[in-house]
């Protein structure tokens, strides 16, 4: 079986490694538009533009923030050793925004107050939650 693709480009492909460089290039730069798309599709930027600046500049540091810590729960997330994110609403082992927000942030729980401390209750099925609050409290504190 053979797959082919094209690319249309100005860019020197005169030699095979000049031609891989170039394709090595425009295979990276698709990982960043998925990324401007799940902040379109998954965050603040789907209400751009907008006839107000400072409404704008409000949407632009929403999606900024959602994106960033996105990123952070994609680092979190990458290294669960049953690939619970491989499937729908990820890509490459890393979930899209809309199913982090499925899987980690409207995941319902509730906050018990038990012998002088609080204790997360999550539903039965939401254990993914658990091991990224796991995987947080295990990092390093920088002071």
């Amino acid at each position: 079986m053979f797959a082919y693709s094209f690319l249309v480009t100005n860019l020197d492909v005169s030699t095979a490694t000049k031609a891989a460089q170039v394709e090595h290039w425009y295979r990276h730069r698709t990982q960043v538009e998925n990324v401007f798309r799940d902040a379109k599709h998954g965050a603040a930027l789907r209400h751009l533009p907008s006839g107000h600046h400072a409404v704008n500049r409000a949407w632009m540091w929403g999606a900024l923030l959602t994106a960033t810590s996105t990123a952070w729960l994609h680092h979190l997330t990458a290294a669960t050793s049953d690939g619970r994110l491989v499937g729908h609403g990820a890509r490459g082992g890393q979930a899209m925004i809309a199913t982090l927000r499925r899987r980690l942030i409207t995941v319902p729980a509730r906050l018990v107050r038990h012998a002088r401390g609080l204790i997360l209750r999550l539903p039965p099925s939401h254990d993914l939650l658990a091991e990224v609050l796991a995987r947080l409290r295990s990092l390093p504190v920088l002071s």
